[in-house]
């Protein structure tokens, strides 16, 4: 069930780890210029480039791959320093291990390893260097790549409109299943449920906006195709969780059933809060998708989709649509066009 990053996810982590060493060599080769003054340039920047890569690439392994083994794992559900401690002697480690390579096989002979008068500083700036780039990586994890590189851009320091396709998932009679389960249990059932998504919406260019309880709601940015790809992932999903049926029936007693809600239109994207910000969507666009996830406990199918969602988009190959014409939505003045989404028989 835990299959360790397929597909997308590991083509996620890959160029993550590219962009981040490319981001590592520059630095290094700007510090090892400055370290050597009078050596030669392109001798410098060699040197910082080499040394970066020899050393920074097994700690940027650890800190992307190593930390989903099983080992790393279980390091993660420790409490917060005993993690912190662990992973910082496990990169510290690295980091000593690294610089005594570099020192041998590309630095330029300097006596003694520990006699070696730049060995204090370059072992600070790789500190330095390896804090920046794991709270970056943490940071991206926590708040979702996409918002990531939008906050670091300030791309929604002012509100803005865009169009947006929204996707609202949850699962069928959780109430009952977190009853069965009980809280931690039914958190783990969630985590899982979660990871096993991941992939699917990768590959769908999807992004998630909010969990809400045992609610996810996800989106993507309006192009011709994007309600296309929103209902691809969907189906991707839960041929995802029905593939492991049996895995989530043995570790869980059931397997989760997916309901889901689609809507698209126009809304304003901006940065809000002050101790804790976020990037936040607003408008009736996510108010009519959250009254369609509430008509769909009364449907059967994939998803519920609006028209407007659906308006010239192309079905997934293997899905059909059923209309259903104008439906009254709970708080809304006006009936709203739906469509069911389901498998093909």
């Amino acid at each position: 069930m835990n299959r360790m990053l397929p597909g997308r996810r590991a083509q996620n982590r890959v160029a993550t780890g590219a962009w981040t060493m490319a981001f590592a060599c520059i630095a290094a080769a700007i510090f090892t210029i400055m370290l050597f003054p009078d050596r030669p340039l392109l001798g410098s920047i060699s040197i910082g480039v080499g040394s970066s890569l020899l050393i920074g690439t097994p700690v940027l392994l650890w800190m992307l791959f190593g930390l989903e083994t099983g080992f790393g794992r279980r390091l993660k559900r420790l409490p917060l320093l005993a993690y912190l401690a662990v992973n910082g002697a496990v990169m510290a480690t690295m980091l000593i291990v690294g610089h005594l390579a570099a020192y041998h096989l590309i630095w330029p002979p300097q006596g003694a390893f520990l006699d070696d008068p730049n060995l204090p500083r370059s072992l600070l700036f790789s500190i330095a260097l390896v804090v920046t780039i794991s709270v970056s990586v943490e940071l991206r994890r926590l708040i979702g790549p996409g918002v990531f590189g939008a906050v670091l851009v300030g791309r929604y320091r002012y509100p803005r409109a865009e169009r947006r396709v929204f996707l609202l998932l949850d699962i069928v009679g959780s109430t009952g299943l977190a009853e069965r389960l009980g809280p931690e249990r039914f958190l783990a059932f969630l985590d899982r449920w979660i990871h096993q998504l991941t992939e699917p919406l990768l590959a769908s260019g999807g992004l998630i906006y909010r969990y809400i309880g045992d609610e996810m709601i996800l989106t993507w940015v309006w192009t011709p195709d994007a309600p296309s790809r929103a209902l691809a992932f969907a189906a991707d999903a839960a041929a995802a969780v029905a593939r492991d049926a049996e895995i989530w029936r043995r570790d869980f007693g059931a397997a989760p059933r997916m309901r889901a809600a689609l809507h698209a239109g126009p809304v304003i994207a901006g940065e809000i809060g002050d101790l804790k910000r976020e990037i936040t969507f607003l408008g009736d666009t996510l108010n009519t998708a959250a009254r369609i996830a509430g008509e769909a406990r009364n449907h059967d199918g994939l998803v519920l989709a609006s028209a407007e969602a659906l308006d010239g988009a192309r079905l997934p190959p293997g899905l059909v649509r059923r209309e259903l014409g104008p439906v009254a939505l709970r708080g809304k003045a006006e009936p709203v066009a739906l469509a069911a989404i389901r498998r093909a028989d």
